[in-house]
């Protein structure tokens, strides 16, 4: 049995327990923030959550500090979830998303450090100088299950990422990645396959 001084110590050098300890006191104010909040789930310490009723997050997910999560305004008129974070999905810390139409992260991805993820690109279409009073063109994102996207990639409008594929660093991910593939670059091109 392990002394009072051991467990401290587990604790002390662990912070992924601290993170678990954190999520559990935070838990109910989560589940009344998000549209769904799964079991087991963490959000620890986001820099910014905007448009929380509109974005579920499945059980055993793991979404570590500095998370940007935002639907943003023109988004919630819809009724449904606009940004849906799958099972057992991990992201490491100051990783991005921005939905303006629709993202659907599904279970077991596996994000790196500094991951982006955004539906839509600015325009100067209403003729304002600063692309923020413009509207925005958006298009839905889908990364597919078991798919790992690794440190500071990108994944842009209408990307469409398989199932259990690799996103290198720093990639640029726009357009359809296949099924087990390995993609990589600026843009984003099949270079492997996972299988």
């Amino acid at each position: 049995m392990p002394s009072p001084g051991d467990r401290l110590r587990a604790w002390r050098d662990e912070p992924l327990k601290r993170v678990v300890l954190r999520s559990r006191a935070l838990r109910p104010m989560r589940v009344r923030q998000f549209r769904a909040f799964g079991a087991a789930s963490a959000v620890d310490r986001p820099a910014w959550v905007y448009g929380a009723h509109h974005i579920e997050v499945g059980a055993g997910s793991f979404l570590l500090q500095g998370a940007w999560l935002a639907v943003e305004a023109p988004a919630w008129e819809r009724d449904e979830a606009v940004l849906r974070i799958g099972d057992g999905v991990w992201m490491r810390p100051n990783c991005a998303i921005s939905a303006s139409s629709s993202i659907v992260i599904e279970d077991n991805v596996v994000f790196g450090g500094m991951v982006t993820v955004v539906d839509s690109d600015h325009t100067w279409a209403a003729g304002h100088p600063n692309v923020l009073y413009n509207p925005v063109e958006s298009a839905p994102i889908r990364i597919g299950r078991g798919t790992w996207v690794a440190d500071r990639a990108a994944v842009l409008a209408g990307a469409d990422i398989g199932e259990r594929c690799i996103i290198g660093a720093n990639s640029v991910v726009r357009g359809t990645i296949p099924d087990f593939s390995i993609a990589v670059g600026s843009p984003a091109r099949v270079v492997g396959t996972t299988c």
